[in-house]
Parts: C-alpha cells; structure tokens; sequence
C-alpha cells in the first residue's frame, strides 16, 4: 500500500494501490460531512431543570448577545455551553469573565463547530 515512483521521458509517473485511493477518497468524504472539530467549551451549568437552565441561557445571550451558547441534554441532566473553543489559551479570558458571574463553571472538552473564514 505504498506509493511507486518512477521516470518516463523527463516525468514523473506516480502509481499506486487502489485500496489505498479509495481509503484516502472515503477519508475525504467523511471529513467534508464533520462541521466539527474537537475542541473546548465553558459550562456554566448542569442541572435537571430545564426551566432554570432555559432562564440562565436567556440571560446570558442577553448580556453576551455575540457569544454562541449550547442548551445541550445529556440524560438527566441540561447543560449549558458557552463558545466554540480550538484550544485552552483561546477560553482563558471568557472563562475569567464568566467566572466573575456565574461562580463555577468549567472548561470541557467537546466537538466545536468550525470556524467560520
């Protein structure tokens, strides 16, 4: 499954195993159906009432309107999340911010969307 280089006339001719363009190939299409990448997000909350965490996320898009925030469920608790995160260094200065008003929160790892370009 290795690539086979060679020379005709002055050019390089390059051929390979064909398994291996249709491993590369399904890789491709996998990649282009993902809109997510792993990275981090801040919750800043975690609980079993949805009516809370819904009034939490009401406030927090109404003092942070350009932020993104996820109401996500994972069973049996609601959680929310704040931003789309690639590394720890880009959560740092929202976590402080939020950190001075929502008490405990946490930096978690999670499948972010991609950035928008």
């Amino acid at each position: 499954m290795a690539y086979n280089f060679g020379y005709a006339q002055n050019k390089v001719v390059l051929s390979s195993d064909p398994l291996l363009d249709s491993l590369v190939n399904k890789n491709i299409e996998i990649n282009k159906a993902s809109q997510h990448i792993d990275g981090y997000r801040i919750q800043i909350f975690t609980g079993s009432d949805r009516i809370n965490a819904s009034a939490l996320r009401a406030k927090f898009l109404a003092d942070f309107p350009t932020e993104q925030i996820y109401l996500i469920y994972q069973q049996p608790y609601f959680k929310l999340r704040v931003g789309d995160y690639r590394n720890l260094i880009e959560s740092q200065s929202m976590y402080q911010q939020l950190q001075k008003q929502y008490g405990q929160i946490l930096i978690v790892p999670d499948k972010i969307n991609l950035p928008k370009l």
